[in-house]
């Protein structure tokens, strides 16, 4: 959608341009349909620019949507396995609520990516888990791994896994 809302405008100034060159001259040459070319042109521009605003308020809403649904998931996931607030904050540092609504980095891959290093660190069942090195971040094709993630976190919460270890009194584990 940007990249055609770049090529009308392209077009739009490349009109502008002729016209301008055509007024200049003593003797002006017939226009040649020219005015009608940048109506057209101009009323694409504002339709494109009318749905460009629209997706972006689409995208905004979403955004907060799902910061709605990431406050409540975290609240379900702190009262269920009783977290305290040094574990419930270390779980919303890797699962963060912060949604923003950028082209470059989605909140899916970067909630996948912490969610792994995680389950890779102080989640990990062994050695082996945390010996796997990371991978890039990129746009996946759809939430399945993120939520199988996301799953796996739940699961060793529910078995009494913990972020951070517990010291007691006497100073020991």
């Amino acid at each position: 959608m940007n990249s055609d809302l770049n090529d009308r405008a392209h077009q739009f100034r490349i009109i502008q341009k002729r016209l301008l060159l055509r007024f200049k001259d003593r003797n002006p040459s017939p226009l040649n349909q020219l005015d009608t070319i940048m109506n057209g042109t101009y009323s694409q521009l504002v339709d494109l620019s009318n749905a460009v605003d629209a997706l972006k308020r689409d995208l905004s809403k979403s955004a907060q949507n799902l910061s709605c649904a990431t406050h409540l998931m975290l609240m379900l996931i702190r009262y269920r396995f009783n977290l305290d607030d040094e574990n419930f904050q270390l779980i919303r540092a890797h699962l963060s609520p912060e949604v923003a609504d950028n082209t470059e980095q989605g909140w899916e891959e970067i909630t996948d990516a912490a969610m792994t290093h995680l389950l890779r660190t102080s989640l990990a069942k062994s050695a082996k888990e945390s010996a796997v090195a990371p991978a890039p971040l990129s746009m996946p094709a759809d939430t399945n791994k993120l939520k199988k993630h996301i799953t796996i976190v739940c699961d060793r919460l529910a078995k009494g896994a913990r972020l951070t270890r517990v010291i007691d009194n006497q100073g020991k584990d």
